[in-house]
């Protein structure tokens, strides 16, 4: 399922969106793409991942691909989404950063899920119906962390089988954190548990 765009292949659970460009046999392929046709960061699998449910404003969508380009953090988007999930419509929250991060998109939630099922990974769902502070919920390396809907969160079916739903503790009355402030606190969190935070850049003399 791995994304390629611009010069590349678009590949969403299993469909060609557009035709391959002939590599030069002796060249290794690419280890993949972002949106724009970058090379994406390098992804072992070894740290907690965001999903994003059929995200609705490209905005928020564009900062938390730049938070995962900085985190090295690997994306899950999940379709449909109510806006043309590509480069030209992110870039102006996502900036030069999409070129850095690792992104997926699934075509559906059942494609995204039958993914999830077979990595064996747990999914954790971010929402205000959740039981558990999630600075008290225990984080493994494979962790995906989902977020939904900017209007309507996720539906019962997603509720249904997340393995765990996490909340963020809010002052009485308030209804909901902006989706990339969520999470960013949530990301922020597990990768403090699991150790996964990138090493930091030397800094300039």
């Amino acid at each position: 399922m791995a994304l390629w765009h611009g010069q590349a292949r678009l590949s969403i659970a299993g469909l060609e969106l557009f035709q391959p460009v002939p590599q030069n046999a002796a060249d290794p392929p690419p280890d993949g793409r972002s949106l724009d046709g970058g090379a994406r960061c390098h992804d072992d699998g070894l740290m907690p991942r965001l999903a994003i449910y059929q995200p609705d404003i490209p905005q928020n969508t564009g900062t938390m691909l730049r938070l995962s380009a900085c985190l090295g953090v690997p994306v899950e988007i999940i379709e449909p989404a109510a806006f043309d999930v590509s480069d030209r419509n992110l870039r102006r929250s996502g900036m030069d950063y999409l070129s850095h991060a690792t992104i997926t998109r699934h075509i559906s939630w059942r494609a995204f899920e039958a993914w999830r099922q077979e990595t064996g990974a747990r999914l954790v769902l971010a929402t205000t119906k959740g039981a558990i502070p999630y600075t008290d919920f225990a984080y493994r390396p494979n962790d995906i962390v989902l977020v939904g809907r900017e209007s309507a969160g996720v539906p019962d079916e997603v509720h249904a089988v997340a393995d765990a739903r996490i909340l963020i503790p809010m002052q009485t009355g308030m209804r909901s954190l902006n989706v990339a402030v969520t999470a960013a606190m949530i990301l922020g969190e597990a990768l403090r548990q699991t150790r996964s935070f990138p090493d930091p850049a030397p800094s300039e003399m």
